[in-house]
């Protein structure tokens, strides 16, 4: 709608060129916010494909898959997560510092490093990291992770019963002989954001992997 100061200056000063420089602002002005819902709407199709894969989701067993190249942001070191509700703090701080909104569901994780997976330390993480979609405008800082094989595994629950997992995960590792690549990348895909039964969540690890020497 063209607003009443507008309308209102316009009769009062009326003139061809007047009114096309009008239009043709109007025009830019929804050109701008088609590309913004179109964006918007390109998220909502990620965050869809990613629950109707969660919901779908063989659990408890690994593959390997090649993830693809991606940008992530890091917010924080040495996490201990005796809940799904630890990451909030971390979430709310980054949300207040973006002129738009990034954080959707499923696209914070958590990673331990390559040296405390070697050494079976499964409780604190070391990283929490934003994953990027490729329409995201970020206000900061951004690293690129290149593509990468990694080994995946999807559980029932949350971070806290994250550690069974790792456990399959270097079993799996040492049965076929392969050595541990890099930082994990575990997101919860099903979680409380979703649902309110913890029965419900559903969380995956990728772990990047490499031919053991």
């Amino acid at each position: 709608d063209i607003p009443l100061p507008q309308i209102r200056d316009f009769l009062q000063n009326r003139d061809t060129q007047i009114m096309e420089d009008k239009l043709t602002k109007q025009k830019e002005l929804i050109h701008q916010k088609i590309q913004e819902l179109e964006l918007i709407e390109r998220k909502i199709d990620h965050r869809l494909s990613q629950l109707q894969d969660a919901k779908s989701a063989r659990l408890d067993e690994i593959e390997l898959i090649q993830t693809p190249a991606c940008r992530i942001v890091w917010m924080e070191d040495a996490l201990y997560l005796k809940s799904f509700l630890d990451m909030e703090p971390s979430i709310r701080r980054l949300e207040q510092s973006q002129r738009e909104a990034v954080v959707f569901l499923g696209k914070v994780g958590v990673g331990i490093s390559k040296e405390h997976l070697e050494a079976g330390q499964f409780s604190r993480y070391d990283c929490a990291f934003l994953l990027l979609d490729r329409e995201d405008r970020f206000d900061g800082e951004t690293h690129e992770l290149p593509e990468t094989l990694c080994a995946r595994i999807r559980f029932r629950g949350s971070h806290p019963q994250s550690g069974a997992a790792y456990e399959k995960l270097l079993a799996f590792l040492r049965a076929h002989h392969f050595a541990i690549g890099g930082f994990s990348r575990e997101v919860t895909l099903i979680d409380n954001g979703l649902t309110d039964d913890p029965g419900k969540f559903v969380t995956e690890i990728s772990l990047p992997v490499c031919p053991a020497e």
